[in-house]
């Protein structure tokens, strides 16, 4: 029985910040552990290929031709990946023919939030499968502003947003069935790291960014928005709090007010690598976090795939409800708080029995976000059918005896 044939499609290259890269190998190698044949491709646009300072340069002298290649060598990829630049004028990694020869032949082609923008690609893989990342705007924007997908060339659709589809959840479903997806995590590379001495809550976020926008006279708002609700909570626990916050420039009034109630505030750019970022979640004591107002006020289910990292590292996460709470156990080691006071609850809740908490973090993650579950379930809604595995496939060793075939 052979393995299938896999081409994942992520945009590595749209962002610097190492918790988005290994958001993205985390499918790749999720199912190389499964035993299948990856591959990895990005396409980047021809305005992306820029100095430091902003100014165009050539594709060949771009650094994100290197940060990609250094990035898939980490991961042990980096011979079955394919940076794509401007619609296939030109390739970095294997050549774009190979892809496009590997897409005839391959049995799926799983795009993961993004697009594929070489028609040869899209076009040859037996089954298409889009994975939304940005629930509830993906699905705003496509049905009420009239913003393009490609919803037509793909023949499964899974979302972050565990209630889209659901009564619960008023977002549109666009006309086709959303599976909800629990964010994976490669549980090999994420292992407990359990340390009563950590001190910080803490979490990495950006301030303001993607657009809102208007549903049923309802106004999505922005990250921002519900930070600020929390702006004084330093002042009202002794636990301290930690945000390695993306900010602009313009937001200087914004910083100084969280600085002035107590707010300890980083810079994410110092992620310097995947295992700086680990070491960060690693060295905290739990995760506190808000989260956009468009997965709170619309009830999508959304979890982070951050925080989804903080429980497989045996971290408690007490985060902003988006009505997670009818898809995962919250309570222990997952909290969830709607007001100021269930907040404050939850610190304390988990600094009073913090082992018991940590334990249950990491039961959460083995139980819920395992990548080689997630992806086992995806691939069986996608009617690829279990069979038995050929050990030797997957990285490091880690190989489950589990093989999906289709038909």
């Amino acid at each position: 029985m052979r393995p299938l044939k896999i081409i994942v499609s992520f945009s590595f290259m749209q962002s610097n910040h190492h918790s988005r890269s290994d958001q993205g190998m985390t499918y790749a190698l999720g199912l190389q552990r499964l035993g299948h044949e990856v591959y990895l491709i990005d396409d980047v646009e021809r305005h992306l290929c820029t100095d430091a300072h902003g100014n165009p340069v050539r594709f060949e002298e771009w650094e994100g031709r290197r940060r990609f290649e250094c990035l898939t060598k980490s991961y042990g990829i980096w011979e079955r990946s394919c940076l794509i630049y401007d619609h296939g004028a030109a390739a970095h990694g294997m050549p774009l023919q190979d892809i496009v020869n590997i897409a005839r032949t391959s049995d799926l082609l799983l795009l993961v939030g993004n697009r594929v923008k070489v028609a040869e690609i899209l076009e040859g893989a037996r089954c298409k499968a889009y994975v939304d990342l940005n629930p509830a705007k993906t699905q705003v924007y496509h049905d009420e502003y009239g913003v393009d997908y490609g919803f037509k060339h793909y023949d499964y659709f899974f979302t972050t947003g565990l209630s889209i589809g659901t009564p619960e959840c008023p977002i549109p479903t666009c006309g086709v069935t959303w599976h909800g997806l629990v964010p994976p995590v490669d549980l090999p590379t994420w292992t407990p790291a359990i340390d009563g001495r950590c001190k910080r809550f803490t979490t990495v976020s950006t301030w303001r960014g993607r657009r809102s926008f208007n549903l049923q006279g309802r106004w999505s708002g922005d990250k921002a928005e519900n930070w600020l609700r929390f702006a004084q909570l330093p002042r009202k626990t002794s636990q301290e709090l930690e945000i390695a916050l993306k900010m602009s420039k313009g937001s200087a009034e914004d910083r100084l007010l969280l600085e002035e109630n107590g707010w300890i505030l980083s810079d994410p750019e110092r992620f310097q690598c995947v295992q700086d970022y680990r070491a960060f979640i690693a060295n905290s004591r739990a995760e506190f976090s808000a989260a956009n107002d468009r997965v709170v006020q619309f009830d999508t289910g959304w979890l982070s795939d951050r925080t989804m990292r903080y429980l497989a590292s045996g971290k408690p996460a007490l985060v902003q409800s988006t009505g997670i709470e009818r898809h995962l156990p919250t309570g222990k080691g997952l909290l969830t708080f709607r007001t100021m006071e269930e907040a404050i609850a939850g610190i304390d809740a988990i600094n009073r029995d913090y082992q018991d908490h940590c334990l249950a973090a990491r039961q959460i993650a083995e139980e819920y976000c395992d990548s080689e579950k997630v992806l086992t379930k995806m691939l069986r809604q996608m009617g690829f059918k279990d069979r038995v595995a050929t050990p030797g496939h997957g990285p490091e060793g880690h190989d489950r005896q589990i093989r999906l075939g289709r038909g």
